[in-house]
């Protein structure tokens, strides 16, 4: 088996009590079916205090009882009671894993954090250098292969090197940078919608040039670019609200209330546009922030398309996350004095990724909008790229 990790993920540690958030409130514990059989063979006071919270699940496992919206385990210095009394390896997969996603591809086990932990945040936005991957073999004998096209896989494999070179070129903005991906993305969409898997060797090799991205991207600038007002028309959409939305934690009501705020008190599109440009230069030099996020979307997102052949969807997730980030990135400076602490960048990434990605319905229902709904269309988020790009005319 191969593992694959990013740089900074070997620097990873939970803090524990001392985190200013915590990870055991606001969302429902899933407990695998392994984890649940022993629970059930737990024996005295804390046994019976097991059988009082789980609640079973048709599919197998079970489910903690939420009390007050935490873990029936967190303890008032928000430390787990059950590994406490068990011990770490006794903890469910749910607990034992977060804030780490695994994706498995056969042989390659592909392990990442997450920025819906604060202290995951910190080293990911702290990265200052072109982000890396580690590689390690173990011992451990594959179990199982993943039911994929293994044409299809490695294709996504070699386009993933391509995107990942995109976004680490410094010689382009972010939001340059953010259009070759989706105009990458698309063209590779084009091939898998046609049936010709084949040919996207050509998309792979022409988007690994770069006399090829200069002279594309000033083809989307010219399309695309300029102060075409679309971003402040739609992107106060991105926060409408939807029945049966979640809200995993009470402080992104503070987002969508600085959101809600914002655009009331904003003169117009003219307005919105000069402060994303003023904010834009302030935030200049922390750059490599916006890439790390975007690095996160890409290795976590761009190989799953080998289950569902939706590639331009997984590109869609990534920008999206990080046009919404800039967005509220910069609300929160103009409410500040524009300033915008680190603390506030962690925070904001944290809160978003756990609206987005730690609910099942709303990834999912968010995931049929970047799909269907216009203001998510390719040509809407170029443009709201596009009116980020200072030499568009």
């Amino acid at each position: 088996m191969k593992i694959r990790t990013p740089e900074y993920y070997k620097d990873f540690k939970c803090i524990a009590g001392a985190c200013t958030d915590t990870c055991c409130a606001g969302w429902d514990v899933d407990v695998d079916e392994k984890s649940y059989d022993y629970y059930k063979t737990v024996a005295g006071s804390f046994g019976q205090r097991l059988q009082s919270v789980m609640v079973p699940e048709e599919g197998g496992g079970c489910t903690f009882t939420l009390q007050n919206g935490r873990c029936p385990f967190l303890n008032d210095k928000n430390l787990c009671d059950l590994f406490i009394a068990l011990g770490e390896d006794k903890l469910c997969d749910t607990c034992a894993e977060f804030p780490r996603f695994i994706n498995e591809y056969g042989s390659e086990r592909e392990i990442g954090l997450a920025p819906s932990c604060k202290t995951a945040g910190e080293l990911m936005f702290s990265y200052q250098k072109p982000l890396t991957f580690t590689v390690e073999e173990t011992d451990e004998t594959v179990s199982s292969y993943n039911n994929i096209d293994p044409q299809l896989y490695f294709k996504l494999r070699q386009a993933r090197v391509t995107a990942y070179n995109i976004i680490r070129n410094r010689a382009f903005l972010i939001e340059e940078r953010c259009m070759l991906y989706l105009d990458f993305a698309k063209k590779l969409q084009k091939k898998l919608d046609t049936d010709r898997v084949d040919l996207m060797d050509y998309e792979i090799q022409a988007y690994a040039q770069a006399d090829y991205l200069q002279d594309r991207l000033k083809d989307l600038k010219k399309k695309y670019g300029g102060k075409n007002h679309t971003s402040y028309e739609n992107i106060p959409h991105f926060f409408d609200r939807f029945a049966g939305m979640e809200v995993i934690n009470p402080d992104w009501y503070v987002c969508l209330e600085r959101n809600s705020r914002y655009f009331k008190n904003c003169c117009g599109a003219e307005d919105y546009e000069r402060e994303l440009s003023e904010f834009a230069a302030y935030y200049k030099e922390k750059e490599y922030e916006y890439e790390q996020l975007m690095m996160y979307y890409v290795y976590r997102y761009f190989l799953n398309a080998v289950n569902d052949s939706e590639i331009l969807l997984k590109a869609k997730i990534g920008v999206i996350g990080y046009l919404i980030l800039k967005h509220l990135d910069m609300q929160c400076w103009l409410e500040n004095g524009k300033t915008l602490t680190f603390t506030q960048q962690v925070d904001l990434a944290h809160l978003y990724s756990r609206q987005f990605e730690h609910s099942y319905t709303n990834f999912e229902v968010y995931n049929g909008y970047f799909k269907t709904k216009r203001r998510y269309a390719w040509s809407r988020l170029m443009e709201y790229l596009g009116t980020g790009c200072p030499d568009t005319q």
